[in-house]
């Protein structure tokens, strides 16, 4: 009944939306500008919603041209919203979520019914100025300095290749400039929290070599109290930097060298254990005796050189990162000094991008280029006895902390793809799009516990078809269907496999977009179904200090429907709403996966775990000039999700719905701007994660991580 709801719903408003824009005024394409708020950019006029050139698939286009369910935030929009994240990002992005609740960069992603495992593949590819990050850990950065962000769902593998399955998110930031200009931020937050930020920008050679260097700092004693240690559990005192160079080799020829570092200690791992007959969605004080630690460092360098050739423009993209990840945690999450475990990342990487696309102009595009990435990983997972556990979990004392076991495993993996992309105008307002790409993936293992080594190659043929109708300048419809696909791998220890399969996903999925009655309301909905193949889970293994893969979901699908609408009745005022709803279903399950352990089970016909039913934002904001170079502006933004399961398959645990109101109070004057916020106003307390004793073999029950409660702040920013 609920899918029969969503297809229903899916073709009304599609229909809807499409005799609306065949109503839509013809305008010219205007020049990409800022915005005051929400997912679109304003033009000229403030009181029209005006257009976003995005770069979702390598080449600069219209986002309402592109026939791609796609958000776009600008840089005003941004800075205008509160968005310091890619959680942030989350909240605003209907059928897109993130969860970081272990430490700093471990993230559970969540795409349209695409998830995500600890210390696995993500379900989406994340680009940063056009290189595509190597490492899970790399995705949950501080988002500072950025000129648009772009968040790209349904598969896009034919582009970007695996771990695409789900999507693709596309960060771009500020460019060096030819004039001298920056900007500096300071601001104060709950948990005694202070944080500033800065960049300065300008030409070193006029009009031939520019500079662009941005930092960011922040400290915090966190507001997640610890009430055994009587001190927050969730502090955080970060750093990062980057500079980018861009230097005009030529007039046909442009170079850009950008270098990025962060650096961060922070709290982490601040688990609760659950008494029985407790709600799982009951937040529980954190009383673990020993304060989780953890530590991240991120060091990335690229050199990207354009070339015009006339016809075409060659694009080579040479990248290096370096990812250090360390973790000390209470692992009983008790008073009690029984458990506690380390886990250590290292992780390097060297990637290479060839790329060749055609000149804008012309009925005919095409791109054609080839990728290389060579990675070395190694992770050390140990859990130690302490003295507390002598006479109480072993029959003999424990002086210090012993180890209890381990899992220490080196990877060395190299990836090669061939793509291509290829789209033709057949009439006027028709376009054919067929793209392809051809991934292989080589992976070796080697258990340095047991002295193993293991080997698999993963490979995958990743299509799309894309039809496209353009009735004016201010309507598109589009039918695609596409492929994704996320690589397997090997787990640390073979207690239930040792190696895992790909997972590969096909899409199909029908969308418009148009902006009406004079570029006022810009609205774009998409209906898709996504089939999905041998479906990656998660199993946690406390004692065994293993985190496994397994594909015990030969096949399952999810259907959706996602809306999103801007409005500006009245110059100063913006409206927005974005919806989407998901029906997902485990059509076919493999219960011999997970035979004779607490996880055992047949869940043919239940939903995929972290997949809401339903989430929602609503926003509006005005604006209001006060003198000739002053103005105010609030903005109230309501987001809500629910109708999922925490991450276990049995859909025994089901997660509360989460209602969050945010305000934001913005004062300009000339060059000065001071905001006060609060997020969460309705102090509204929820459980961040859940993990089920069944599904993790925690010997005292089941644990839980509580959110923070309601914050707010203020913010000083000059621009200059």
């Amino acid at each position: 009944m609920q899918v029969a709801k969503v297809d229903l719903f899916c073709c009304g408003s599609l229909a809807a939306l499409c005799l609306a824009s065949l109503q839509a005024t013809p305008a010219h394409a205007q020049d990409a500008s800022t915005s005051s708020a929400g997912p679109t950019a304003s033009i000229e006029q403030p009181e029209k919603v005006g257009e976003i050139i995005v770069t979702a698939r390598k080449r600069a286009e219209r986002l309402i041209e592109v026939p791609e369910a796609i958000t776009a935030f600008t840089s005003q929009q941004i800075e205008e919203s509160g968005i310091e994240s890619v959680n942030d990002v989350a909240l605003r992005v209907p059928n897109f979520s993130i969860v970081e609740a272990q430490q700093p960069g471990v993230s559970a992603i969540n795409i349209r019914g695409i998830g995500q495992v600890r210390n696995a593949e993500p379900p989406v590819a994340v680009i940063v100025d056009g290189v595509q990050l190597s490492s899970a850990s790399q995705i949950t950065q501080d988002l500072f300095d950025i000129e648009r962000i772009e968040v790209i769902k349904g598969p896009q593998g034919a582009t970007y290749g695996r771990n695409a399955l789900g999507g693709a998110i596309n960060i771009v930031t500020r460019r060096p400039t030819n004039d001298f200009e920056g900007w500096g931020q300071v601001g104060y937050e709950t948990g005694d929290t202070f944080a500033a930020s800065a960049a300065v920008s300008g030409p070193i050679v006029e009009d031939r070599l520019l500079f662009r260097i941005s930092g960011s700092l922040r400290n915090s004693d966190g507001d997640i109290p610890n009430v055994t240690l009587e001190r927050p559990a969730n502090f955080e005192d970060s750093q990062n930097f980057r500079a980018s160079l861009l230097a005009q080799l030529s007039e046909r020829m442009e170079l850009d060298l950008r270098y990025s570092r962060l650096d961060t200690e922070a709290g982490a791992a601040w688990y609760t254990l659950v008494p029985p007959g407790t709600s799982i969605n009951a937040v529980l004080p954190v009383t673990a005796d020993r304060l989780g630690r953890s530590e991240r460092v991120l060091d990335d360098a690229s050199a990207k050189l354009d070339v015009d050739l006339g016809a075409a423009t060659l694009t080579s993209i040479t990248a290096y990162s370096k990812v250090s990840s360390d973790l000390d945690e209470d692992f009983d999450f008790t008073p009690l000094d029984l458990l506690s475990a380390t886990q250590t990342v290292r992780e390097e990487s060297w990637s290479q991008e060839l790329r060749l696309a055609s000149a804008r102009s012309g009925p005919l595009k095409w791109l054609a280029g080839a990728y290389y990435l060579e990675t070395d990983k190694s992770l050390d997972s140990v859990v130690f006895l302490r003295p507390g556990a002598g006479g109480l979990l072993v029959p003999f004392p424990i002086p210090g902390p012993v180890p209890f076991s381990a899992t220490r495993s080196t990877d060395d993996n190299q990836a090669y793809a061939l793509f291509g992309q290829i789209g033709y105008r057949i009439l006027h307002k028709v376009e054919a799009t067929v793209a392809a790409r051809q991934d292989w993936d080589e992976r070796v293992q080697l258990d340095r516990v047991a002295g193993e080594a293991f080997a698999r190659t993963f490979k995958s043929f990743q299509p799309k078809f894309q039809l496209t109708y353009y009735p004016n300048d201010d309507a598109t419809f589009y039918v695609s269907v596409g492929k994704g696909f996320r690589s397997g791998g090997f787990n640390p220890n073979d207690r239930i496999v040792r190696s895992f399969d790909k997972e590969e996903v096909w899409n199909y999925e029908l969308g418009a977009k148009a902006a009406l009655f004079d570029r006022r309301l810009s609205l774009s909905a998409a209906a898709f179904v996504t089939d999905i193949e041998d479906r990656q889970v998660y199993v946690f293994d406390l004692l065994a200090a293993a985190q496994i893969i397994t594909n015990p979901i030969p096949a399952a699908q999810v259907r959706g429907l996602e809306v999103d609408a801007i409005l500006r009745p009245l110059r100063g005022l913006e409206l927005s709403a974005s919806l989407g709803l998901l029906d997902s279903e485990i059509q076919r399950y493999d219960p011999t996966v997970f035979a004779g352990l607490p996880a055992a089970g047949d869940f043919t016909g239940n939903k995929l775990p972290q997949t809401a039913h339903s989430s929602y934002s609503l926003a509006a904001q005005y604006s209001h000039d006060i003198a000739a170079d002053a103005s105010v502006s609030a903005r109230a933004e309501f987001n809500s999700s629910g109708g999922d399961y925490f991450w276990e398959i049995d859909n025994l645990d089901r997660r509360e719905r989460i209602d969050l109101l945010n305000l934001r109070l913005t004062g300009r004057w000339r060059g000065l701007r001071v905001t006060a916020y609060v997020e969460n106003l309705l102090d509204e307390e929820y459980v961040l994660e859940y993990i089920s004793q069944r599904f993790s073999g925690a010997p005292l029950g089941n644990y839980s991580i509580p959110a923070p409660d309601r914050r707010w702040g203020f913010q000083l920013r000059h621009q200059f």
